[in-house]
């Protein structure tokens, strides 16, 4: 079913969201801020139900194009019309009429052949500090101001800088200022990435929530390998879900009054746009390689086998 009313393509957004129940855990507690991201929180977890590659892979990016028939991988599923959007990327560059191109200066965003979750292609983003991201507000005003996110996501490597923060995905929008976001963070305290969500902007500052999934025992996000996540932003109750290989991490849940910001009620924004990507606010001296490919949106969960 697509609920989802269209409009035309602008950049910009945000992103983020899970299930059940979740201890908020507030950014600046200890670690970094950001400049335009978020800063540090709580302590969390990550993944959960592992990611193969589609036809191996490796640490440092290598091959991963072929995979299996079935499962999550094989051949591209973006059937036309299916969802409300949905890109595997199999044309030889990036839709033009769909995604927006942001990236800092000296970055690269670009549609590449020698990776792929599913089919032929993904987008292979490059950063050396800043952001790359694909941006569209094709799906927006959506009905009831809420949608269901998926992309199978690729990284070569994660940061381990203090506190460092990075996001895949973004929506923003207009009302009190409130960014939702998909990502995570290196918290310092662990020695460890988890995957987090978290805010920016709005009355409940910089904050972002860290994984505790499965049962307090979480694992680190996946170096070289494909993994697929899912989120879910729904601006009529103010939550926020995600999920890893198709499994919800509850501990990343957020409503109105579970977050991990400042003491007051959490609101998404009437969301206008929607970015996919990678953005790390703190510097690195090494650059980022990022794989994002089947990027769907739709009003109802997709799930990874779609």
């Amino acid at each position: 079913m697509q609920l989802l009313m269209r409009a035309l393509v602008l950049p910009f957004a945000t992103t983020v969201l899970v299930a059940c129940s979740n201890t908020p855990a507030a950014d600046g507690a200890a670690g970094g801020s950001s400049s335009g991201g978020a800063a540090d929180g709580g302590a969390g977890g990550s993944s959960s139900g592992g990611s193969s590659a589609a036809g191996g892979s490796t640490s440092d990016g290598g091959s991963a194009s072929g995979g299996s028939a079935g499962g999550f991988f094989g051949a591209s599923r973006c059937e036309q019309g299916q969802f409300a959007l949905c890109d595997g990327f199999e044309a030889s560059t990036i839709d033009s009429e769909r995604w927006t191109i942001g990236k800092s200066e000296g970055n690269t965003v670009e549609r590449v052949s020698d990776q792929a979750a599913r089919g032929s292609g993904s987008v292979h983003v490059r950063t050396q500090n800043g952001f790359g991201y694909l941006s569209t507000s094709s799906i927006f005003p959506a009905a009831g101001n809420g949608y269901f996110g998926r992309v199978f996501l690729r990284v070569a490597r994660y940061s381990t800088v203090d506190w460092a923060h990075w996001t895949v995905a973004e929506a923003a929008g207009t009302g009190d200022g409130s960014k939702i976001r998909v990502g995570g963070q290196f918290v310092t305290s662990q020695a460890k990435n988890r995957w987090g969500v978290g805010s920016d902007g709005g009355p409940t500052g910089d904050w972002t929530n860290h994984d505790t999934d499965p049962g307090g025992a979480p694992l680190e996000p996946p170096l070289g390998s494909w993994t697929c996540l899912e989120w879910q932003h729904d601006g009529a109750t103010n939550t926020t879900r995600f999920y890893v290989d198709s499994i919800e991490h509850p501990s990343l849940l957020t409503t109105a009054s579970e977050h991990g910001g400042t003491n007051v009620p959490y609101e998404l924004p009437q969301m206008n746009s929607l970015w996919v990507g990678w953005w790390q606010y703190q510097a690195d001296p090494t650059a980022f390689d990022v794989w994002i490919d089947e990027v769907a949106l739709d009003d109802e969960r997709i799930g990874c086998e779609r």
